[in-house]
């Protein structure tokens, strides 16, 4: 019972999680979030693995001008969707940094995973926002990230493989930077160099929700970031990530499981938020791209410039929206 209450205390602490940073994708996104805390970057782009990997902020900053600000840094999380990011998002505004003088542009990556409701890397567990929860009466979830020994169980199994236990110890003893360097080495992107910067698993599970329709709670939970945004001030994009095989559904009018990604494409436009559909018409070259779903260094150099210079344009360079 001991071990269990230390064990329980310990999922609770910001600076033990940050400590296994190489260890689990939950320890590497809060080395991402505590350095966006300290630093308070003016321009934050956030999303998955397809932004982690997609997008270096130096490059995008170079590209767009003086309107994006001197800072920016890179908040994708890999297999995160919008109910992860909404509660990041809570967690910034309690320490008020959302707004003028601190995080004052904010660039959404945005594919059908950021709206399916899997959470398989335990996201909610620590950076959920419970009043939420409570709200939408996500009960479970909820128990989840009070009860986090519980909630992360299935994660804390890793360690039984003989790699990550490894891993776990020699963090135990000296602090270790997760695969592609800690947040501040390339301001949070991480070059897609192999297939390792996400299981096979995890880019199965991402293609398989393509085709899936939204979660209904995890899509409430993004009109929620955007209305958030929206009350501190923060400028908001989205861009839309380039795949190698195929187009977004946000994109894709013809497919037939496209209508509910373009009533959110639609709502996004009824807002005003602008749009970048990066290389639209453009034939894909696989030597910029890892797999079908996530850039190398090579292709992410190139998007990002095409990111900031659409920033530069302030929102000129929109995809044409469905007439109503």
């Amino acid at each position: 019972m001991i071990l269990l209450l230390a064990g329980e205390f310990a999922l609770h602490s910001d600076a033990i999680l940050h400590r296994f940073r190489s260890v689990f994708a939950a320890g590497r996104a809060m080395d991402k979030l505590l350095y966006v805390e300290q630093m308070r970057p003016s321009l934050l782009i956030m999303g998955n693995s397809r932004v982690d990997n997609g997008f270096d902020p130096a490059t995008v900053l170079a590209n767009a001008g003086p309107s994006a600000g001197r800072t920016a840094f890179n908040l994708g999380l890999p297999g995160a969707n919008a109910s992860v990011l909404y509660g990041i998002a809570r967690r910034l505004d309690a320490d008020k940094l959302l707004g003028p003088g601190a995080i004052r542009q904010v660039v959404i990556g945005l594919d059908e995973g950021l709206m399916q409701g899997d959470d398989s890397l335990g996201y909610l567990v620590f950076f959920g926002d419970r009043s939420r929860m409570l709200e939408q009466g996500d009960y479970l979830n909820l128990a989840r990230s009070m009860v986090r020994g519980w909630g992360y169980a299935t994660n804390l199994k890793q360690l039984r493989e003989p790699a990550k236990l490894g891993q776990f110890v020699q963090s135990a003893f000296a602090p270790a930077e997760p695969l592609g360097g800690g947040a501040a080495q390339r301001l949070g992107y991480r070059p897609g160099f192999s297939a390792t910067t996400q299981d096979a698993g995890q880019v199965m599970r991402q293609e398989a929700g393509s085709t899936q329709p939204p979660s209904p709670t995890v899509a409430a939970d993004f009109i929620a970031l955007l209305d958030l945004l929206h009350e501190r001030q923060v400028k908001v994009s989205v861009v839309f990530p380039p795949l190698l095989t195929r187009q977004l559904l946000y994109l894709d009018e013809r497919h037939p499981a496209a209508a509910p990604y373009l009533k959110i494409r639609d709502a996004l436009a009824a807002r005003g938020v602008p749009m970048v559909a990066l290389g639209a018409g453009e034939q894909r070259n696989p030597e910029e791209f890892i797999n079908a779903g996530h850039l190398n260094d090579r292709g992410a150099q190139r998007f990002s410039a095409e990111l900031g210079r659409a920033l530069a344009d302030d929102g000129l360079r929109t995809i044409r929206v469905r007439a109503e």
